[in-house]
């Protein structure tokens, strides 16, 4: 690839502009609210191209859906020249859809195991476990040599572009953190290797749930749940139960977005074009920053303070955290509850740089009175 010069970025305010990884609990309309966005955008459906992939045939209840299907990675390569060397000639399509990832990747696994049976012809493979010499080798030629780069091809030829994914509730534990056990999320059904295929290098992930209201009614001395009212939301931030986020700035686009309407296209369409917009450095403003950035309210610098001591305190704050990583390991079980417990209260409940100094040094005397 040659060498690209360098130039200041100037937000557009397009959707087409961005690529978007779409999650959610199934039947939550994610294909529709596709289709939708199209109309509400151009008009016209042949502008955007739903990809169906493998066994995923979820359109068959769709008009005014532009579609195509594709069986194996060969098609996708295909599908991908026609996409960049027909644009203005036999097609006008500027977004495309992926559905699923979940058979993108076995569609990629597929080659996978066919390239590495290749490369080795005395150790034939039948398994993406085996492929590419074992452990998770053969999953992260999938993501990284395959998928990774055919999604860069479409957004560098002047697509937008869509993946359409399931979702999964998972335990997750960050880097940094002191729970041992983690803490349960809605996220993606994807593994690691794939999940970063799409999930970190898409401009936005965007995951939607069905919250439902019950009611209880007992019979027989037994008392059983109804569900009386479902709630659709799409969220566009994270929260403790569920994985979203992207690159918007602070407080350009709502935390969710609630389906209240049978068509969603129009409504979807103007949140992320004006999450955009409002996104761009001109529209951001002074107390939007601080909220980002609460640590600097938190924690005001003294105006006497030099640069150097600000870094020498950042630095000291630093090995503190480090120290009390590797004395939290070998805490009993009630100096960790203590600890666990100090973190929830005046932080996110994880040890990391939003937790002030004097509260580091509180947590570093209970593991000095342990000893």
């Amino acid at each position: 690839m040659a060498f690209v010069k360098p130039s200041v970025k100037t937000i557009s305010s397009d959707i087409k502009e961005l690529s978007i990884y779409l999650r959610s609990t199934k039947k939550f309309g994610k294909t529709t609210l596709f289709r939708d966005t199209i109309m509400a955008k151009y008009g016209d459906p042949s502008r955007g191209l739903l990809v169906g992939c493998g066994n995923e045939y979820g359109y068959k209840l769709l008009d005014n859906l532009n579609s195509t299907q594709v069986s194996s990675w060969k098609d996708l390569v295909e599908l991908k020249q026609w996409l960049i060397k027909e644009k203005g000639k036999e097609h006008n399509i500027e977004i495309v859809a992926f559905d699923t990832a979940d058979e993108i990747c076995l569609l990629a696994d597929g080659e996978t195991i066919r390239t590495s049976n290749i490369e080795n012809p005395n150790k034939q493979v039948k398994t993406i476990k085996a492929a590419m010499g074992g452990y998770t080798a053969g999953e992260k030629y999938s993501a990284n040599n395959l998928i990774k780069p055919y999604m860069n091809d479409l957004q560098k030829a002047g697509f937008g572009v869509w993946c359409i994914a399931h979702t999964k509730m998972k335990s997750i534990k960050e880097k940094g953190s002191l729970e041992e056990e983690g803490y349960m999320q809605l996220t993606s059904n994807l593994s690691a290797d794939y999940e970063s295929a799409f999930g970190d290098i898409f401009d936005v992930t965007l995951t939607g749930v069905i919250d439902r209201e019950f009611s209880e009614k007992t019979e027989n001395g037994r008392t059983k749940r109804f569900t009386t009212d479902t709630i659709r939301k799409l969220y566009f931030r994270e929260t403790p139960m569920i994985d979203a986020g992207g690159r918007f700035a602070f407080g350009s686009v709502p935390e969710y977005l609630v389906f209240d309407q049978p068509n969603m296209g129009e409504i979807f369409l103007k949140t992320v074009e004006d999450g955009m917009r409002n996104s761009k450095s001109k529209n951001t403003t002074t107390s939007t920053a601080k909220v980002e950035t609460p640590i600097i309210e938190e924690t005001p610098v003294d105006t006497d303070e030099t640069p150097f001591e600000e870094t020498t305190e950042t630095v000291d704050k630093s090995a503190l955290m480090d120290d009390i990583r590797t004395r939290f390991k070998s805490a009993g079980d009630d100096t960790k509850k203590q600890i666990k417990a100090i973190l929830k209260e005046k932080g996110s409940g994880k040890l990391d740089d939003s937790l002030d100094i004097d509260v580091l040094n509180e947590i570093s005397a209970i593991l000095d009175d342990e000893v």
